[in-house]
């Protein structure tokens, strides 16, 4: 699946698989080889490319990485592509928000019939042991909640429909 990526004020292209006990990454074309090697609440520890990399979430998008902290935000390529769309286009259709990787439902944020704002809090699936919190894109109506809390899944499944 397809992901943009960014940090700070850069914008990569990136799109992740499972291989063996570990994940190939590609980014901007680049491809990188990550293995988890310990996981511990709020902390990751990743070799990524044979060097270690110490990974702490110290809240919603942001990191702190090797003692260097970064802004970051993991949005799908589809959803991407409806954001930059017009916005009379977009409001009209309905949007359904994707799991970006493979993950647990930990909270949903909303129900049917919930008014939403841009950047509102929907739903949270942790997926390797990081917190991942899916935000609308934009303003609408929450149509319909296709998932539960305690719920496993996967990349691209249809989480929400807002219109």
């Amino acid at each position: 699946m397809a992901y943009i990526v960014k940090i700070d004020d850069k914008e990569y292209n990136g799109d992740i698989r499972k291989v063996g006990n570990g994940f190939k990454v590609l980014l901007n074309g680049q491809e990188i080889q990550v293995n988890i090697l310990g996981v511990d609440k709020n902390n990751l520890t990743l070799i990524i490319d044979r060097k270690p990399y110490y990974i702490y979430q110290d809240r919603d998008n942001q990191l702190t990485v090797n003692g260097e902290t970064y802004s970051f935000e993991i949005i799908d390529e589809q959803v991407a592509r409806l954001l930059k769309s017009s916005p009379e286009t977009g409001h009209k259709k309905e949007l359904i928000i994707t799991a970006p990787m493979p993950g647990l439902v930990i909270e949903i944020e909303i129900k049917e019939g919930d008014v939403v704002k841009h950047g509102q809090a929907l739903i949270v699936v942790e997926a390797m042991k990081m917190q991942n919190e899916m935000k609308s894109p934009r303003e609408g109506v929450v149509k319909k909640v296709l998932v539960r809390k305690g719920q496993t899944v996967n990349s691209k499944d249809a989480l929400v429909i807002i219109e």
